[in-house]
This record gives C-alpha cells, sequence and structure tokens, in this order.
C-alpha cells in the first residue's frame, strides 16, 4: 500500500473499448463462487477505503465484463488515494497534489474541487470517507482531517499527530482514523472534536478496521488492537518483516495482518493465533468478504483467496507475473478487479477467465472503486483517473 501540471480537461477516449484477453489465468485449485454475497449493504456505493468499515472490498452490485473505458481525465498529481463515490453517484478523487475532486460519474468533469494546501504521500493510497448524510471526510497528505459539505465547502476539521490514512466509520456518528505516525484517533462528529487518541507504534502506512466495538490496524512489524475508549488491548508482532499493509477484519472477528514477509497471519478477538499461511511478499491490502473470503495480491502477480475461518487457500489466480500492490475487490458475482504496477486493469470470472485487461501506461498504487452502475474507477500514477465499464 504504501509504496503533472494541472489538466482539468477529459481525455477523449469514451465509449472504447480494450481488446479481451485470452482466457490466460491460472487458477489452483478450481474456483467456486459461494452461493452468498460477498459484499453488505452501506449508504452509497462505495463510501470509503475498500467500501466499507471491515474492509470488504466488496460490492453488492454487478461489476464491468467488457473492459469499455467510458473516459479518462487527468488530475494534477499522481492519482495514488483511493476513489470513493457517493450516494449520487458522485466520484471523490484526489491526487498526491492534496486536491479533492468531485467528478460527475458519467462525463468524469468536475463538480466541484478544493485544494487543502498539503502536497505528498508518495505511492500511498489513503481514500476520503463518505459519511451518510453525504459530508465528505477529506483526508489529505498533511496533519489535518477535513470535513466537506456535499457542495465541496469546508465544514469543519481537526489536527492529528500525523499525516491521516483512510477514516472509518460503522454509522456516520464516530469517525476512526489512523496517521503515519502510528496513532488511531476516533473522532465525535457531532461535537466535531477528538474523543481520544493513542500510539500503537512508531510508523503506519494502514488503515484502520472496525466493526465498532474494537478497532485494529498495522504499525511497524505488528498488529494493534484497541477499544471503542481508546484503551490498546494487545499487540502482536509476529517477525515477519515490517507491514506495509491494512489489517482486514472478518465477519467472525478474525482479524489479518499481512507482511512484507512471506506469511499472512490472523487473529482472534482476544488476539490468540488463529492460523498463518505461506505466501509471496504483499503491499496489497487484503479485501475480506461477508462471505469469510481474504483476497491478498502480493508481489509474484498471484491473488490468493484465503478461508479466514481456517488458512486454507480456497483458491489463487494469475495471469502475468507483475507486482499487485493495489487491492483485489469483488462485485456480487464475484469477478476479481485489480491492477499492476506495469498498469494493467483486469477483470477476472470466478473460475479465472480473463474478462478484460485495459492497459493504463503506469502504475497502480491505489485502492479501486465499483458503482452502483458497474464501472470500475481506478486512479494511476501517471495522474490519470479511469472509469471502465
Amino acid at each position: 500500500m504504501r509504496k503533472l501540471l494541472l489538466a482539468m480537461g477529459l481525455l477523449l477516449v469514451g465509449g472504447c473499448s480494450a481488446s479481451v484477453a485470452a482466457p490466460v489465468a491460472t487458477v489452483s485449485p478450481s474456483a467456486t463462487a459461494p452461493s452468498s454475497s460477498p459484499g453488505v449493504s452501506t449508504w452509497s456505493a462505495w463510501p470509503a477505503a475498500l467500501r466499507d468499515a471491515r474492509h470488504s472490498g466488496s460490492s453488492t452490485s454487478d461489476g464491468p465484463v467488457s473492459g469499455t473505458v467510458r473516459w479518462q481525465r487527468d488530475l494534477e498529481g499522481a492519482v495514488t488515494p483511493g476513489p470513493v463515490i457517493g450516494a449520487d453517484g458522485t466520484i471523490y478523487a484526489s491526487s498526491s497534489a492534496g486536491v479533492l475532486h468531485a467528478i460527475d460519474p458519467a462525463t468524469g468533469q468536475d463538480r466541484w474541487t478544493y485544494d487543502s494546501g498539503y502536497t505528498g504521500g508518495g505511492d500511498l493510497s489513503v481514500s476520503s470517507l463518505v459519511l451518510p448524510d453525504g459530508d465528505i471526510v477529506f483526508a489529505p497528505p498533511g496533519p489535518r482531517l477535513l470535513v466537506l459539505s456535499p457542495s465541496g465547502r469546508l465544514l469543519w476539521s481537526v489536527v492529528l499527530p500525523g499525516a491521516p490514512t483512510s477514516p472509518a466509520s460503522v454509522d456516520g456518528q464516530r469517525i476512526y482514523v489512523g496517521d503515519l505516525a502510528g496513532h488511531v484517533t476516533a473522532i465525535d462528529v457531532a461535537a466535531h472534536s477528538l474523543l481520544w487518541t493513542v500510539s500503537v507504534g512508531q510508523v503506519s502506512y494502514g488503515s484502520v478496521v472496525t466493526d465498532g466495538s474494537r478497532i485494529y490496524t498495522t504499525a511497524d512489524a505488528g498488529l494493534s488492537a484497541v477499544s471503542s475508549d481508546g484503551t490498546v488491548l494487545w499487540r502482536r508482532d509476529p517477525q515477519d518483516d515490517i507491514t506495509e499493509v491494512s489489517a482486514g477484519l472478518a465477519p467472525d472477528g478474525t482479524v489479518l495482518l499481512g507482511t512484507n514477509g512471506s506469511r499472512e497471519w490472523a487473529y482472534h478477538p482476544d488476539g490468540s493465533p488463529a492460523w498463518n499461511a505461506r505466501r509471496f511478499i504483499t503491499y496489497s491490502s487484503p479485501s475480506v468478504t461477508a462471505s469469510g473470503l481474504a483476497y491478498v495480491g502480493d508481489h509474484g502477480g498471484t491473488v490468493t483467496a484465503f478461508d479466514v475461518a481456517t488458512g486454507k487457500v480456497v483458491t489463487s489466480y494469475k495471469v502475468d507475473g507483475q507486482e499487485i500492490w493495489s487491492s483485489t475487490i469483488l462485485d456480487r458475482s464475484y469477478r476479481l478487479y485489480y491492477a499492476n504496477q506495469a498498469g494493467h486493469v483486469f477483470g477476472l470470472s470466478p473460475a479465472g477467465t480473463v474478462l478484460f485487461d485495459v492497459d493504463l501506461h503506469a502504475p497502480v498504487d491505489s485502492y479501486p472503486a465499483l458503482s452502483a452502475d458497474g464501472h470500475l474507477i481506478v486512479g494511476s500514477r501517471n495522474g490519470v483517473l479511469t472509469s471502465i465499464g
């Protein structure tokens, strides 16, 4: 997850279609999609990083199958932050130049922009958060969290100990957010104020996940659990290199830790080990479905689906050997979507058939998003945001 000039015009690609790649994905073992949905209902199609506070990365709508590029547009910096989507379909995407864009989903044109005054962020994917009332929690690359109205007006802000990672909320009443300096902060939305801040490490590149009662985040080389009153309950470090990704939280309370080492780690809510499984080095935050599958991309170009209850590899997918830093997301039918460092965006069926391969000509670091009308929204490091249908 860790890892130019202002151009507001659209690139003239609307309606063009990418060539469908040959079905060359390697799938092992054979894949069968669960009968239950991978996602649950949220107040908009994609209101947060990896869609919800648990990081399910799973939509309740169908995603694209043809790879048709609806539009592309340049932003004023690398689109490493991941886009989110409001209840009316508005796409909220920011760049490393610290500018948030509210974008018309049909045309790709700006409805408004807000310049935070902060720049930077590197290849860190930090998404905004759309609240149930339509306000937008903007996390620019500076030590401040901004809350904007649906029309782009600054409503209020809070100062944090470090630059924020992606904020999360279960109900829109309380926001939890981590920062690069290794803290977790709780914010009361109605009071516009901080409730508490705790330190969980020296450096954190991960965003928090939560079920509302506990908050989990990665920092340094381990995983921390924090109660809703700000008490650090436990820390676990498996001594498997540093972590540069977010945790993932399953419906049964199992929490995942990805590292730069050789294994994926899972813990029970009390901090006791659940399982660990061999995999390649990962910069890809896990997407953990409501049906209990965790999808993890890695530097070998493989997406592995683990059974969160047992750690068993349910299936794995590999199209090429290019590194995957971005997360894998899913539609309601378990179609997979991910992008790699070579700039290719793939759509795969649950059985591994390659539905499309769109070349964005630049590495993709950010989390993608899926709209309610079946479009995949992807940002790339060359400053281009792309809508694929």
